[in-house]
Parts: C-alpha cells; sequence; structure tokens
C-alpha cells in the first residue's frame, strides 16, 4: 500500500512538472497573415514605471521582428505590456473586462503611433473578454489580437 501511495505521489509531482514546463511555452495560430505564434519566457526584462516585469517573448511564422510582452502584476488585476522596438501597447484587466488600455506616451520615432496602429482595432480591442480568463489564456489573447492592432506598413518597416 505504501508503494502504490509513494507512486501515486510522484506521478503528481511528475504530472505538475510537466504542466509547469508546458506553461512556459505557448503555441497557436494568430488566424492573420502573421500565422502561428509561439510564446515564451523571454531572458530579457521590461522595465516599466522603474520595476523589473516578467516577460515572455512572442514570435510569428511570418514576422522576423521578436515582440516582447511584460506582465505587471496590480492589486486586483495585471498589465500586460506590449513590446515592438520603441512602441508600447498596453493591454489590462479592469471591471472584470480584458482589452487595450490608453495608449502610454511613446519616444519620439520615426514612424508616429498614429501610423502605427489601427485607431479602429484600438477601439475594438477595448473588449476583448468579459470572462476572466488564466494568464496563459490572456497572453494568447494577445498573440491574436495583437496582429489586427498593428498597421501593416509598420510591420513591413519594422521587419
Amino acid at each position: 500500500m505504501k508503494t502504490v501511495v509513494k507512486f501515486a505521489g510522484i506521478i503528481c509531482i511528475l504530472c505538475f512538472s510537466l504542466e509547469t514546463a508546458s506553461a512556459k511555452k505557448i503555441k497557436g495560430q494568430s488566424n492573420t497573415e502573421m500565422g502561428k505564434y509561439e510564446i515564451v519566457e523571454s531572458e530579457i526584462s521590461i522595465e516599466h514605471k522603474g520595476k523589473t516585469l516578467e516577460t515572455y517573448t512572442l514570435c510569428y511564422e511570418n514576422c522576423t521582428k521578436k515582440m516582447f510582452i511584460g506582465i505587471e502584476k496590480q492589486k486586483d488585476c495585471k498589465n500586460f505590456i506590449v513590446v515592438i522596438e520603441d512602441m508600447k501597447i498596453i493591454y489590462t484587466c479592469n471591471n472584470g473586462v480584458f482589452g487595450t488600455k490608453k495608449l502610454p506616451k511613446q519616444k519620439s520615432t520615426s514612424l508616429s503611433i498614429d501610423d502605427a496602429i489601427d485607431r479602429q482595432q484600438f477601439y475594438y480591442q477595448k473588449v476583448i473578454t468579459k470572462k476572466p480568463k488564466t494568464e496563459k489564456e490572456l497572453l494568447a489573447l494577445i498573440a491574436c489580437y495583437y496582429p489586427q492592432l498593428i498597421n501593416e506598413n509598420y510591420i513591413e518597416n519594422k521587419v
């Protein structure tokens, strides 16, 4: 009987370890021209408001430019700061709603923020979901919605 309990305990530990390892890599289809995406823990960290954030790298099969997603943990929710080069977009949860947030001040670039994002998509994405999701699910939602938010010209200039 003790052997069975020990064996069951070892299996539980292995399952938890495999689940944790798989949580560090998220793959899916963006259903956009950018194609499949992969999100992995990043070795590079994003700094935001003087804090070092837990950061993930977001890659698409049809885009050579890497994007980074920093997670800013707050009291009631999390902010997801998506960074490509010198542009930031924030996805956040607010009163149970997950979507885009007012754009932060951007560094001066050769291409303005107005040229880089599709304003109509920005407003559509203010409410992506009203159902609470796990961090992994929210990262996947960002990977699916983000390509629609960015104008093709911006990605073409950055690829």
